[in-house]
Order: structure tokens, then sequence, then C-alpha cells
């Protein structure tokens, strides 16, 4: 016994002393400051009966977080809003939506990130969500609908969003669809006219901003790794940095666990030793 009690005192002895990016500041004071500022004096709901998760939860999102992810508020509340539009968890969208309101996100804002997602998870999900966000728009007096966003038409919107698709993502595109069975073309059709020349051409949001919605939202699904890979570079032509990459990665972790994110992580880090 003597002898395990002295190995493992050596064990301990010999570890290495890590530099932590958690230490330096008080994490319960940032995270108060940080949720009071999106939610006020509200409480959270689920440290009713669970205060030590929620105390967990609160100083991970509101404090670690948020002095890690190098994203601006709006674009890290509207990855938020579509992580938790993708998972369908309603009850925290709704906090979302009121915090990302709360930090001068505009309704459209949230409105076109909704619209946006509706290529990767289907109408049914985002007219869900976006009944929990028009409660929170109604509840704070703004009126609906909202504007309009929309800039093609039932003429242009294939020769449109096929436009976007070559400009954004090259050559590769033509050769993609050259190489489609005639059999299977109308959902590549569907797929440039719908995804791209309905949604990507819409108002309020800059391509940027659309590219890093749209690697979240496909990142939370965590199933279709080529379409991830593809923009995660789509997100870094589009203007982003490998920081704010690794920014939106963050963001999705607490609403999807370490395996995706880990997983995320390695595809984007694929893409960056590609780049080099």
């Amino acid at each position: 016994m003597k002898a395990v009690i002295v190995f493992a005192l050596c064990a301990m002895l010999a570890l290495p002393s890590y530099a932590s990016t958690l230490e330096g500041y008080d994490r319960a004071k940032v995270a108060d400051e940080n949720y009071t500022r999106m939610h006020g004096n509200e409480s959270m709901s689920e440290a009713v009966n669970d205060p030590e998760l929620a105390a967990v939860m609160k100083k991970y999102i509101y404090g670690d977080l948020s002095r890690q992810i190098k994203l601006k508020d709006f674009e890290r509340q509207l990855v938020t809003v579509v992580v938790l539009t993708t998972n369908q968890n309603h009850k925290f969208l709704r906090r979302a939506i009121e915090g990302a309101l709360a930090l001068e996100v505009t309704p459209l804002q949230i409105r076109e990130a909704l619209y946006h997602v509706a290529p990767y998870i289907g109408f049914p999900k985002v007219f869900e969500a976006l009944d929990a966000a028009n409660e929170v728009f109604k509840a704070k007096g703004i009126k609906l609908p909202l504007e309009n966003q929309g800039t093609t038409t039932d003429a242009n919107r294939f020769e449109k969003g096929l436009e976007f698709q070559v400009n954004a993502y090259g050559e590769r595109i033509n050769q993609m669809r050259d190489a489609t069975p005639d059999y299977q073309k109308h959902l590549q059709d569907n797929l440039s006219a719908f995804c791209f020349g309905d949604t990507y051409t819409r108002g309020t949001l800059d391509y940027k901003t659309r590219e890093m919605l749209t690697m979240a939202v496909i990142g939370t699904l965590g199933t279709a790794e080529p379409q991830y890979k593809s923009h995660v570079i789509g997100t870094l032509d589009a203007g982003a940095t490998k920081e704010e990459v690794i920014g939106v990665i963050t963001t999705m972790n607490p609403y999807i666990g370490f395996p995706r994110t880990l997983n995320a992580l390695r595809i984007a880090n694929e893409v960056f030793n590609e780049r080099k």
C-alpha cells in the first residue's frame, strides 16, 4: 500500500503544469454582467429545481464563452438562434431572441437568419421557430409582418441563384452540374433556385454572415461533413478569419455538445491546413 501511495504521489508530481485560458477573471461576475446585459433581472427558470446545473451553464455560456468567442454580438446571437432552431429548442430559442433584441440585433436580422436555414432543415422546423420568434416580437410591440427582403422573381431566381453559386464557389459548381444524370438535374436546379436564388440573395444579411449561419446549421446537424467543409471554406472566402470560424464553432458548443463540436473543429482544421 505504501508503495502504491508513493507511486501515485510521484505521478502527480510528474504532471506537467499548463497555463489555462480560464484563469485571471471572476467567472461568476462576468457571467452575471453578461446575463444581465441580455436578460435584465429575469432569473433563469432552470435554477428553480436544478440550481447547480443552471449555475454551471450560466458561467460557461455567459462567462467563459463570452470571453473566448471572437464574433460581433449580432453574429454570435444569430448563430445561437439558428443552432437552437435546428435543434428545435424553442424555450431556449425564445430566450436567445430576447437576448438578441437586448443587444440591438434587429428583428429583420433575426427573421432573416431563420429564413436562411429553411433549405438546410426544411420549412416545418423554420415555421415552428418563427412561431417562437413572432411571440417574442409581439410581446415587444414589434409590428408584423416585417418588410419583404426578397430580390428575385420566378423568372430569374434560377439564373440569379446559379450566378451566385458560381461566383461564390467557383467552376466546380458547373462541373458538378455537368456530371449530374438527367433524371437528377431537377435537384441541382432546385438547389440553385431555392437555396441561392430565393435565399442567399435576400437583403439584410451579408454574404459573410449567411455563410457563418450555413456553417453553424450544417455543423449542428452533424451528418453532412462534405457540405460542412464546403461552407467552412465558403465562410473564409467570404472574409471571415480563422478566429471567427472557431468563434462560430465555440458558439455552437453548449447547444450541441463536445462530440459534434470536436468533429466540426477537426474539419475546420483540415481546411486551415489545406489553405496554408
